[in-house]
């Protein structure tokens, strides 16, 4: 397998998502948590390498031990390889994929007062790092965003769509300069990507995605901070009812079969 070094900015995104995972793990479970978690996301892709185990393990604040044993849990899940030696280290396998029946029974399951929650959390972060973003973004991160715009725009499978879509909410918070709105943009996109299932039945609203986007972008470009926060509110919520419309749409179904 063909391997490029990580990142810093992937690097930097991993090290954001501590605090994500469930309570109750372990340090080694935490951080096999993380990374798995940076997969899901696409923060780490097929082919990424990992820093050296000594280099990986400072930055994680964990002992060399420690991050050997969440490695390992890795391997055990096919997620990564390792090879020793001086050009050895530990290579990102494949991408994580939940099934439809994994996403399904978890939205099902989540009730739609906890989803209305959930929704309001998000608009209130995409708000202020859209707003944040359209004072202090510079070109680079314009043009990052554009250019995510365009990948999602023309990407076709819906679970790298939905993949696209939690970068641009990640790429906005990185724009708005804030290092804590990052983070709870990385762990509140972490917990999306476990909710998010479309039901390839039904109509899709990847125009209204790609126009919801583009307004975003636009308005960060010409540093219209209103029109901004206004636009990610309004793109976050309708994320949030079509949620709750598949979740009373999966609740009925189950109803309807007992």
């Amino acid at each position: 397998m063909q391997s490029t070094a990580l990142s810093t900015r992937s690097l930097d995104l991993l090290l954001l998502l501590r605090g994500s995972e469930p309570e109750g793990l372990g340090r080694a479970d935490q951080v096999s948590y993380q990374i798995e978690t940076a997969i899901l996301m696409g923060i780490l892709t097929e082919g990424d390498r990992l820093p050296t185990e000594s280099v990986l393990a400072g930055e994680l604040g964990i002992s060399p031990i420690t991050l050997r044993q969440s490695l390992a849990a890795l391997r055990t899940k096919g997620l990564i390889e390792t090879s020793r030696g001086r050009s050895g280290g530990s290579v990102i396998r494949r991408q994580i994929e939940l099934t439809d029946t994994q996403l399904q029974h978890k939205l099902r399951d989540t009730s739609t007062e906890a989803l209305r929650d959930l929704g309001d959390l998000a608009a209130g972060i995409s708000s202020m790092s859209a707003r944040l973003a359209a004072g202090r973004a510079d070109p680079q991160n314009v043009e990052h965003l554009e250019e995510l715009v365009t990948r999602h725009r023309d990407t076709a499978d819906e679970r790298a769509r939905r993949r696209m879509d939690a970068r641009f909410h990640v790429a906005i918070s990185i724009a708005s300069q804030s290092s804590r709105l990052t983070s709870a943009t990385l762990q509140l996109e972490a917990e999306l990507m476990t909710l998010w299932w479309g039901d390839p039945g039904q109509p899709g609203n990847e125009g209204d995605l790609v126009e919801q986007h583009a307004s975003i972008v636009e308005a960060i470009r010409k540093r219209d901070a209103d029109a901004a926060a206004t636009a990610a509110e309004h793109h976050s919520r309708s994320g949030t009812e079509y949620l709750i419309e598949q979740h009373l749409r999966l609740t009925m179904q189950a109803e309807g079969s007992v």
